[in-house]
């Protein structure tokens, strides 16, 4: 019996012959990136700003663990808590569409 074994098989290689099979999946992976590039930049502006999750909490009067939800699984986020965030942390929040 033949096995499928990919272990070692270039990550290209995989994804491509995944995209094939899936045309939508470049737009999922997509999707994936950008809400980890978000995740990255709530993190990256609140340790710029010198705060803990404890002190963005309480300038949103909201839980810490609220804090660490939007930080770590921020794909559901009301653009009205990102910009509430963004201010806790002294920024101010940007949308934008591009071409």
């Amino acid at each position: 019996m033949a096995r499928n074994n990919r272990l070692g098989q270039p990550f290209s290689e995989f994804y491509e012959e995944e995209r094939a099979k899936d045309p939508e999946m470049e737009a999922r992976v997509d999707v994936l990136v950008e809400e980890l590039r978000l995740q990255a930049k709530l993190h990256e502006a609140r340790k710029a700003a010198g705060l803990t999750q404890t002190q963005v909490a309480e300038r949103m009067n909201v839980n810490r663990s609220f804090v660490s939800k939007l930080e770590n699984h921020p794909q559901n986020m009301k653009l009205s808590t990102f910009q509430r965030y963004a201010k806790a942390v002294g920024m101010r929040a940007e949308i934008g569409l591009h071409a």
